[in-house]
């Protein structure tokens, strides 16, 4: 027996209003759900770069340095209560790159855990076959490198790389706290000027015979001359 219209449009009621019920109550649930969700995790590390206020190929006018950049990865934060690499900061490689001004260049940025570390670690790294260089420079038909200097030499325009590869250990002055709020900046310090001096006379970087000693000075160099701390205000001293 067919219903009558009244009723059709009752039983058309009762549908749509369970429909939008249950809808609202699904958009109730998942937007409580929503709202818990844990935030995303910010970058709490910075890792800048500087050439170390050392002049005096400028003052003698014999050299004088341009840019200098060196390729890093495997970077690594120790806690202070462990003896063991407590946190990876970030694979890389990454390039450390310096304009031998006063200024700060950004290295890399990360989130590690809150806690107090006392060491950073990483390699000063040559690219193998297989790694893409995030420089072009650092590779070229010649090979791959680690270090790049460019510069003049009594006027005269060069550019040096280097093969060297060397891993480092640094230990900061004092432990440096992290939190999970705030961003704290840890920057690296090197002297590259003293990679071209042997024996208290400067090497022509152009002349193939002076490319072992100069070499060695950079891998001497990056073992007892860089230097790391926190440096928030970025101006290349430590806090």
């Amino acid at each position: 027996m067919t219903k009558p219209i009244w009723k059709k449009e009752v039983d058309a009621f009762i549908i749509v209003s369970v429909v939008l019920s249950m809808f609202i109550f699904a958009a109730g649930f998942f937007g409580c759900s929503d709202s818990t969700t844990a935030p995303a995790q910010i970058n709490n590390m910075s890792l800048s770069g500087i050439s170390s206020a050392d002049t005096i190929g400028d003052l003698q006018d014999i050299i004088r340095l341009d840019t200098v950049k060196i390729l890093i990865k495997d970077i690594k934060m120790e806690l202070s209560n462990t003896a063991e690499d407590s946190s990876e900061f970030k694979t890389g490689p990454f390039v450390m790159f310096m304009d031998m001004s006063s200024d700060c260049k950004l290295i890399s940025s990360a989130f590690i855990p809150a806690g107090d570390y006392k060491k950073i670690k990483f390699e000063v790294h040559k690219l193998n076959d297989n790694e893409t260089p995030p420089d072009l420079e650092f590779a070229d038909s010649n090979g791959r490198y680690s270090v790049i200097v460019k510069g003049w030499y009594l006027g005269n325009y060069f550019v040096y790389r280097s093969t060297k590869s060397a891993h480092q250990i640094l230990q900061f002055p004092d432990n440096i706290p992290f939190t999970s709020i705030s961003v704290t900046n840890i920057t690296l310090t090197v002297k590259p000027y003293i990679w071209f001096i042997k024996n208290g006379t400067w090497m022509n970087p152009m002349v193939n015979e002076n490319s072992n000693d100069i070499d060695n000075n950079i891998k001497d160099n990056i073992n007892h001359n860089f230097k790391a701390f926190r440096d928030n205000d970025k101006n290349g001293m430590p806090d």
